[in-house]
């Protein structure tokens, strides 16, 4: 099964690399994602080389119909995060996916 690796776990090994603490570590990587938010909320595209780009899009407000009556309903115009990966984070995961069998990702074969 594929390990969760979340903001606690990098905090860790950034305290175990840079050998600070894992409180100044929290806050770094506190840091790190706040400051891609705050990029993202203005607008800005983030580029992390070899990683990829964390980006904004937009679908306009537009006129749906609801499935069971039929009736036309107003649906709103919504924002969110697109991540297109890097060519090189591409291959990480296809060659992951290869490894993982027939199946889903990180599912038993």
């Amino acid at each position: 099964m594929a390990t969760v690796v979340t903001r606690d776990v990098l905090a860790k090994q950034l305290a175990d690399r840079a050998e600070i603490t894992v409180t100044a570590a929290r806050d770094e990587v506190r840091w790190f994602f706040d400051t891609i938010a705050q990029s993202l909320e203005k607008g800005d595209e983030v580029r992390i080389h070899g990683f990829g780009n964390f980006k904004t899009a937009q679908r306009a407000a537009r006129l749906g119909r609801n499935p069971r009556t039929g009736e036309a309903v107003k649906v709103p115009a919504v924002e969110w995060c697109v991540f297109p990966r890097a060519p090189r984070s591409r291959a990480l995961s296809r060659a992951h996916a290869a490894h993982a069998g027939p199946g889903l990702i990180g599912q038993a074969s």
